[in-house]
């Protein structure tokens, strides 16, 4: 039997929630495609692929046009998606990044699924599944025949991201600290601050590492939180917030080496446990980060004016 792509696994474990929510309720059905398709964020294709693997396992069955639960979901039904291999999914999103860090897409250009799909070595599909999640973000928008096109700053958006993700950030970092030692999290941080001190003592070479760094820096923040939703709207801030910076490149050498100190403060901060000096390091980086977020939005939106 054929493996079933990264994405198919990934909607059937949300499936497989959604289906223990409803197991032994009064109603024990499952919405429409449409209406699931819509909730997870993917094609009625992938949904009905998702949906004939909890049929063929006894979880659903169907009832007329309807999909009855039958079962509650046990560990063995989930995929192991921990540690898959860079999905089509993931190549597709970092060949899109790519294109804009590399100044290839800027507000207003337009783009097709296929072009897409032969640059990137994906099929249209894929390509089409990417283009769907990414759209919630209200950066790109879609056009008739397959077509996209890339959507300008906003500043007030950018505001309302960069006041969530300080919501975020905080909590992870109170969750955090009360990590006890044998957590991963702290091997993790020891490693990601030895990687920026190498790179402060060569900034001028490998200032182009930083955005790396300050992704893993921020995944590490949220290890101490055990709560699926958070982590996956931390994901889904941090990346928007990352995908805005791209816009705009005046400045970015002095910015990654202002990130780099405030990084290195706050990791050694958390790292010694001291509360009151991580939660002022913290707070200084989001600070930072939201002036130079809204100064990019406002600077990109007046050179289209």
């Amino acid at each position: 039997m054929a493996k079933k792509s990264y994405l198919v696994q990934q909607t059937c474990n949300r499936l497989l929630d959604r289906v223990e929510t409803i197991f032994g309720s009064d109603s024990p059905y499952l919405p429409s495609d449409l209406a699931l398709a819509t909730e997870l964020e993917v094609s009625r294709t992938t949904l009905r692929a998702a949906l004939e693997q909890l049929n063929g396992k006894g979880l659903i069955e169907r009832d007329g046009a309807g999909k009855r639960v039958v079962r509650k979901p046990g560990e063995e039904d989930y995929y192991d998606i921990s540690s898959a291999p860079a999905s089509k999914e993931e190549v597709v999103q970092k060949y899109f990044l790519s294109l804009i860090n590399g100044g290839k897409l800027l507000p207003g250009s337009r783009f097709s699924e296929l072009e897409l799909a032969k640059q990137s070595g994906c099929n249209t599909v894929t390509v089409r599944e990417f283009l769907v999640r990414f759209s919630r973000f209200g950066l790109i928008e879609k056009k008739p025949r397959s077509q996209w096109q890339m959507v300008e700053f906003d500043a007030r958006f950018a505001g309302e991201l960069v006041e969530f993700r300080k919501v975020l950030e905080m909590r992870a970092l109170v969750k955090l600290l009360d990590c006890d030692d044998g957590h991963p999290v702290w091997g993790e941080l020891r490693e990601v601050l030895a990687l920026h001190q190498t790179v402060k003592r060569d900034f001028g070479k490998r200032y182009t590492e930083v955005p790396a760094l300050d992704a893993r820096l921020h995944q590490a923040l949220q290890m101490g939180i055990d709560n699926r939703f958070i982590s996956q709207f931390f994901e889904v801030v941090s990346f928007v917030c990352h995908y805005h910076y791209q816009w705009h490149k005046a400045g970015e050498k002095s910015r990654l080496r202002i990130a780099v100190d405030e990084h290195i403060d706050l990791m050694v901060a958390v790292l010694a446990r001291d509360v009151a000096g991580a939660v002022k390091a913290l707070e200084a980086h989001l600070d930072t980060a939201e002036r130079t977020l809204l100064e990019c939005a406002t600077r990109v939106c007046s050179e289209l004016a």
